[in-house]
């Protein structure tokens, strides 16, 4: 489609004058319309509303006004395979009396000096008793466009489909938004996206329209020939093959559609590799003027038929399993309770994958290595419903297996547990395994394993899961070891040799090199010609593969009669090198002489999962990544060599280290990250009493879980399985289970819960988007909101750009709040909308006038808004801001800091356990083995660390001190903002004031001036380091007044205590009840005009049992310090006036949070605790 009318441009002949630079272009076009010039003229009342039916205008939004003249907006404006770009436009007229429009760019960009487009709407002559609109557009304009071919191409645009194809844009609103005339059709096609594309994208192929028996193609437009001498003539439109959308227009069919306008959209949507969703959107004005809904009911009827036919053209025919077991569809079975996944990928087509796997008899042990024999019981026909009998290699232990369904297209084998010789300890049942094979790519596929279970008691899950995880992996492993699957390559640079021995007495050397990895096709650079030091200089890519573990480089003399002579060899392990860097080598040749050569490994970025290998067992794994696992084994064992060395020793030294990229994503620069303290030094491990309330806390946790099961059997309501951990030490939060549902719930928490980070007052029009301008709260539209203050905004764009896991799906909402007013002049915040996507086209809002119709899909959401709250709020402000980015000013001070430096004596009590938590989450939370979060969080692991490394690029320490990050999202001390009761803020206020009124004592006892501050050596290189090579942005390099380190000091300290705190302690209270705030959901926001059921939004949630990785990290990471705030005595002996004003001001303003945290329970509202000094951690030590 797009190469029809990008061959349509082509064509066009520019006027010469168009052409040269600076030049006026003009041009006009005149085209009626079957409507009368009263109803075309009234689209043009909201001029917001109408742009975003502009096809092309992307990511609309409103500068100024509110769709008045002088309203000015700005898009992206993407025309097809041409100029594309940022604009702006200025409504300058609208007159009703003579049907005149006119806009203009509202400044100079990259496409236009200059741009006007009119348009003029006069009544036309009466067709056939219906009246017409005659609609003339011109546009005058001058190019900014440099490239010559690109200017003229977009001048040719206008001339051949860009006129005409506004005018047909904006009849196509008023027929659908004025008249009526729509009507939507989705359906699932059982075929790939790719292939229907191939056939519906080519505006020469009409075969799969239902009777078309060809096509003559003009241009942009097709005249399409049916049987019984019908015909139909159709323009397109606009098409996007990125998007795999195209829309066609008809004209006047009173014969064939029964109408004087129609226009079908139509855009696929990929399921998966072998399912497509169509939707198709049609408009249409029916013919003769009939009644647009008796029309509708008779047209949508007739179309359904054909767009029906679509699913029976491109649906392919499933291939039938032989023997009388074969069933129409996979068999219903009764789903455990738990359920085992594992994946990997392997690097082969999938259907050549399929083909090795499908056998279900003893050919499965070329691959599947852990079985001594497998065979098929009698008659041994390999059909559905066979039962295969076989032994495993370690437990000698007999299992029976049945193929309960197996479908050859979408590549799905179900089998199911019989029986087990001798029975395990815990008897099984409901045990069945899906297998799937999914194409990722042309030379990919995705095994996954899934199986559901029960077991007769519940202790022994995680051995049973273990024991299935190992006997997945290893056939994955099987498989990909059989394909040799490439795992990245190997770039070599043969440079030279030096003092090669000689194979032929005096006579000098013809030599040359032959390349070979261990299980690859050998390369060979040219030949030098007498000499033995040759320089080749050459370069050559090869393939590494799942069996690669040496290169070796052969060195030969080229000889004219008889054999070439070997002249020596050497090689390489592929262990020593890491993928993302190059490393130069001079290499021993075994014979004489030296090889120098060039080496980059670069691994491929696989699909990550972390249940490919929770256990990374090297029995199990694929023999290149063995060495893998074992290389950050190593790292671990020889830091705690250092560790155990420096502690019956010296003592290790306080370095930095930077963060080593992830051989999964050696693309992802986590070097860049702030600096680390790696190996931990010996005062940094946790004390005996710290890491057995750890133990505790996760006894605590394993003894609630007693009887779970039972729990879940009890679980009536549908939201009652996740209430299931409660018990025991585990207590619920019974008010969020009641109101977690709740719009004012939902705005609460972003004022005093999890994280209060992001919510800002909305005073620029340009960040709302076009799509919510049409929101009301209380009887008042979005900009009449933010006219009176009363908006706020909450933008997730840190989600753009994170890379997608499949089976996950997250989006980067914007939400839109406002401040109602209630009785007494008291207020709170309140929903206005929700807008998940920021696609092209017109984005869908979700709001409390829309829960009216369609409250499941409300909910749901809201749910994926606080899916990604979650995401955003643990990478980023949590783990990112907080944790990783305090650390290097750890290491500073202790590396150039002495012990009785009062900046060092103020720090110390800040600093503690902070490098040992961050040591225990960098080797498991975000461990390069298996990080626990990756199959926790909508991101995984690498999309938030991918995350926090956008932002960081972007960190500023000192505009992310407290006062002034505040300032930024529109909050002051003074509440000049209006909005009640975000405690973040106000008590946020009082504890900064309390710390700076701390720290300046110190500074004013320690330093008598600023020459005092600039002259302290130790402190300066404290800065040094951390600015540089610590890696912590925006802190100052050198301090040389008092009141910058005032302002640095009572930043760090509120950082790692008071902003820890409120980041971290409420996530048992808002993080433990799941559905409140999941960190993943499986499914997207449905399309179509249906509301979901309940039930599917249950679904997309993690299964209560999978949740309790979630459940277990929130009561962990909130366990209440015991160093609080009020404990720090840092300046008691060498300021002691200081520490007591301190401590007086700290319970001083404890008294008073408490008391308004009894107001707040009287009335039987959530208190807010986490910034009560007595509740505030002195340091970031969990």
């Amino acid at each position: 489609m797009a190469a029809t009318l990008k061959q349509v441009v082509h064509d066009c002949k520019v006027p010469g004058e168009f052409l040269s630079d600076g030049a006026e272009v003009f041009l006009t076009h005149t085209e009626d319309m079957p409507v009368s010039a009263e109803v075309y003229w009234s689209a043009f009342r909201d001029f917001v509303e109408l742009q975003l039916h502009m096809e092309g205008h992307e990511n609309l939004r409103v500068l100024k006004g509110l769709g008045e003249v002088g309203t000015v907006v700005s898009f992206y404006y993407d025309p097809t395979d041409l100029a594309e770009g940022q604009r702006e436009m200025k409504l300058v007229e609208k007159d009703d009396s003579t049907r005149t429009w006119r806009v203009q760019e509202a400044e100079p960009n990259d496409l236009y000096k200059s741009y006007e487009m009119t348009i003029k709407v006069q009544q036309a002559e009466v067709v056939q008793g219906t009246s017409t609109a005659k609609v003339t557009i011109s546009v005058r304009f001058v190019s900014a466009i440099k490239d010559k071919k690109k200017r003229r191409e977009d001048i040719a645009y206008h001339m051949v489909h860009l006129l005409g194809a506004r005018i047909r844009d904006i009849l196509n609103f008023v027929v659908r938004e004025k008249l009526g005339g729509k009507h939507r059709f989705d359906l699932d096609i059982g075929c790939s996206r790719e292939k229907m594309w191939d056939i519906v994208g080519n505006f020469n192929d009409v075969t799969w329209i239902r009777e078309a028996t060809g096509t003559v193609v003009n241009g942009i437009r097709r005249t399409i020939y049916f049987t019984k001498d019908r015909s139909l003539e159709v323009r397109l439109a606009w098409a996007d093959t990125s998007d795999y959308l195209f829309v066609y227009e008809g004209d006047n069919s009173p014969d064939f559609l029964h109408c004087k306008y129609y226009r079908g959209r139509i855009q696929f949507f990929a399921v998966n590799p072998n399912r497509v969703r169509v939707t198709y959107d049609c408009s249409f004005i029916p013919a003769n003027d009939s009644p647009m809904e008796e029309f509708k009911k008779w047209f949508v009827g007739a179309l359904s038929s054909r767009i029906a036919w679509l699913e029976s053209t491109f649906s392919e025919p499933k291939p039938t399993e032989e023997g009388p077991a074969a069933s129409a569809g996979p068999p219903a079975f009764k789903k455990g309770a738990y359920f085992t996944t594992a994946r990997g990928v392997v690097r082969g087509p999938v259907e050549e994958v399929w083909k090795v796997f499908r056998p279900f008899g003893r050919e499965c042990t070329e691959y599947w290595k852990i079985y001594d024999s497998m065979e098929i019981e009698a008659p041994g026909n390999d059909v559905q419903g066979c039962i295969r009998l076989f032994k495993t290699l370690k437990t000698k232990r007999t299992i029976r297996e049945r193929l309960e369904w197996r479908d050859d297209e979408n590549h799905v084998e179900i089998y199911s547990l019989l029986s087990m010789d001798p029975p395990p300890p815990v008897a099984m049942s409901n045990t069945y395994t899906t297998v799937t094979m999914t194409a990722v790519g042309e030379k990919e596929t995705e095994v996954k394993f899934e199986c559901t279970f029960d077991v007769s008691v519940s202790f022994a899950v995680s051995r049973i899961q273990d024991n299935q995880k190992g006997a997945y992996m290893a056939c994955i492993t099987g498989l990909q070891q059989l394909f040799h699957s490439e795992v990245g390559t190997l770039e070599v640079v043969v440079a030279k040799a030096a003092d090669l021995a000689r194979t032929d007495g005096w006579f000098d050397a013809d030599p040359y090199v032959v390349l070979a990895v261990n299980d690859g096709k050998p390369v060979t650079t040219k030949i030098c010609s007498s000499t033995q030091n040759p320089i080749w200089d050459q370069r050559f890519q090869l393939s590494v593969t799942s069996r690669t573990r040496n290169i070796i480089f052969t060195v030969m003399d080229r000889d004219t009669v008889g054999q070439d002579d070997i002249m020596g060899t050497a090689n390489v392990n592929l262990d020593e090198l890491t993928s993302g860097q190059e490393k130069r080598m001079t290499l021993d040749v075994q014979g004489g002489g030296t090889l120098d050569v060039r080496l980059y490994l670069k691994m491929h970025d696989q699909p990550k999962d972390s249940e490919e290998g929770e256990k990374l067992i090297t029995s199990l794994a694929i023999p290149f990544l063995a060495p893998v696992a074992q290389s950050e084994l190593d790292a671990i064992r020889n830091e705690f060599t250092h560790l155990i060395t420096s502690f019956l020793g010296p003592g290790q030294k306080y370095e930095y280290e930077y963060m080593k990229r992830l051989r999964t994503h050696p693309d992802v620069p986590l070097e860049e990250y702030p600096a680390a303290c790696v190996p931990m030094p010996t005062g940094e491990m946790f004390t005996p009493q710290k890491a057995g309330r750890l133990m505790e806390r996760l006894m605590q946790f394993i003894a609630s879980q007693g009887q779970i099961m039972v729990r879940l059997a009890q679980a009536k309501g549908i939201w009652d399985p996740w209430k299931a951990n409660f018990s025991g030490y585990l207590p619920s939060n019974e008010k969020l289970i009641e109101e977690w549902q709740n719009d004012e719930e939902f705005c609460r928490q972003y004022l005093q819960g999890i994280n209060p980070m992001l919510v800002t007052v909305c005073k620029d029009q340009s960040r709302i988007p076009a799509e919510m301008l049409g929101l009301k709260g209380q009887g008042k539209t979005t900009l009449e909101l933010l006219a009176e203050n009363r908006l706020f905004i909450v933008d997730y764009a840190p989600m753009l750009g994170v890379p997608a896991t499949p089976g996950k799906f997250f989006y980067a909402p914007i939400v839109l709040m406002y401040k109602e007013e209630l009785a007494g002049g008291k207020s709170r915040l309140n929903m206005l909308g929700i807008q998940l996507t920021r696609d092209k086209g017109i984005n869908e809002v979700y709001s409390p006038e829309s829960a009216k119709t369609h409250p499941n899909k409300y909910m749901f959401a809201k749910m994926h808004v606080q899916s990604a709250d979650n995401n955003v709020h643990q990478f980023l402000y949590h783990l990112g801001y907080t944790h990783l980015g305090m650390e290097p000013l750890v290491v500073a001070m202790h590396t150039h800091l002495p012990p009785d430096h009062p900046v060092h004596r103020l720090l110390l009590p800040h600093f503690k356990d902070t490098i040992g938590i961050n040591y225990l989450a960098r080797h498991s939370l975000v461990s390069r083995i298996f990080p626990i979060t990756d199959p926790m969080f909508a991101t995984s692991t690498v999309g938030g660390l991918v995350m926090f490394l956008n932002e960081w690029r972007k960190y500023n320490f000192m505009d992310m001190a407290f006062p002034e990050e505040l300032k930024r999202r529109g909050f002051d001390e003074a509440g000049t903002d209006g909005l009640e009761n975000y405690l973040y803020r106000d008590d946020g206020f009082k504890l900064w004031n309390v710390y700076k009124t701390y720290v300046t004592g110190m500074v004013n006892h320690a330093y008598a001036s600023d020459r005092a501050v600039q002259a302290d050596k130790a402190l300066q290189e404290f800065c040094k380091m951390t600015e540089g090579p610590g890696q912590l942005h925006g802190f100052p390099a050198k301090i040389s007044t008092k009141q910058l380190l005032i302002d640095c000091l009572t930043n760090i300290i509120f950082n790692v205590s008071a902003q820890h705190s409120a980041i971290n302690f409420p996530q048992y209270d808002y993080y433990s009840f799941v559905p409140n705030r999941p960190a993943q959901l499986s499914i997207p926001m449905p399309d179509g005009p249906n509301d979901m059921t309940e039930s599917a939004v249950r679904e997309a949630l993690p299964p209560p049992q999978n949740t309790t990785l979630q459940v277990l990290l929130s009561y962990m990471l909130s366990m209440p310090s015991q160093t609080a705030i009020t404990g720090v005595e840092a300046m008691k002996e060498v300021y002691p006036e200081v520490h007591e004003k301190f401590h007086t001001q700290l319970l001083n303003l404890s008294k008073k949070i408490k008391a308004r945290n009894d107001g707040l329970k009287a009335e039987g509202k959530v208190a807010y605790t986490y910034l009560d000094p007595e509740n505030v951690a002195m340091s970031i030590d969990i």
